[in-house]
């Protein structure tokens, strides 16, 4: 049993991880603009600068 629970944590993890760098992706990209949700991105940035995950120079809103 605590063979299966590691092995669906660490699933967890890997996955959380890896939706993390897809966020990161997206934010640092370049050639993404849409006004209209500033607010929403700013704080997911600010989630992830806090966690220390850089979203690129293009998001500083400090």
């Amino acid at each position: 049993m605590q063979n299966e629970q590691e092995f669906y944590r660490c699933l967890s993890s890997d996955a959380a991880i890896r939706a993390l760098r897809n966020i990161q992706e997206i934010l640092a990209d370049d050639t993404l603009d849409d006004p209209a949700c500033f607010h929403r991105i700013e704080s997911i940035v600010s989630l992830l600068e806090d966690l220390g995950i850089s979203c690129g120079g293009r998001h500083d809103f400090g």
